[in-house]
């Protein structure tokens, strides 16, 4: 929903509001990144008290193990323990890493036993492709002094980091930082989880980002 046209947001909300002071059976249920609250809030100051929020948080293990080895099991085809450990280990719990991995190791392995080799192939491949689509569909959206930004926030991996923090590193006041920090907020590449803390939207992003400095 973050990326809704802005009047057909602020529509949205205003029908919302107005369905909820009269009683009408009208009810919006959307999902977005970690921006999301912010974005309504500045489309409409009282969008907050309109509804109720859920963070849907990475897979856990088990569910991350279920989402690949049971479609798998059902054609026939099972991993190798560890096979399996390394896949689940590169996909962090985020669907889509999990449906990319899951994909390459498919096409690579050559027998009815996913091997370890075929999760190292695999790995392999699929950060590549995430590198040509997932990654750059969003580096490519931020300017030179954002991708600077962005560069000095990766220095502390996937984890929020503290805005004065990426100010020092970049050697900058943070007042100064503050166009920038609000822009890539605006774009979501990055959200802000608490008072002068930001972190990446989207898992890996950090590592994508060291790789282009290299």
């Amino acid at each position: 929903m973050q990326d809704l046209d802005p009047e057909l947001l602020s529509a949205l909300l205003a029908v919302q509001h107005r369905a909820g002071q009269r009683g009408w059976p009208f009810y919006v249920i959307g999902a977005g990144l970690p921006s999301l609250p912010a974005t309504l809030s500045a489309s409409k100051s009282y969008a907050e008290r309109l509804y109720n929020y859920r963070a849907i948080a990475a897979l856990d293990e088990e569910a991350s193990i279920a989402a690949l080895s049971r479609p798998a099991e059902e054609r026939g085809v099972r991993f190798d323990q560890q096979a399996l450990s390394m896949i689940v280990s590169a996909a962090g719990g985020y669907p889509y890493f999990l449906q990319t991995y899951g994909q390459a190791v498919w096409d690579i392995a050559s027998d009815r036993l996913i091997t370890e080799a075929d999760a190292a192939d695999a790995i392999v491949a699929g950060t590549a492709e995430l590198d040509m689509g997932f990654f750059p569909a969003r580096w490519e959206r931020a300017t030179r002094s954002e991708r600077d930004y962005l560069r000095a926030m990766s220095e502390s991996g996937d984890a929020p980091v503290r805005s004065a923090v990426v100010a020092e590193r970049m050697g900058v006041p943070p007042s100064r930082l503050s166009p920038s920090r609000q822009s890539l907020i605006e774009k979501g590449i990055i959200y802000s989880p608490d008072r002068g803390l930001v972190a990446f939207t989207v898992p890996h992003m950090a590592q994508f980002v060291l790789r282009q400095r290299e």
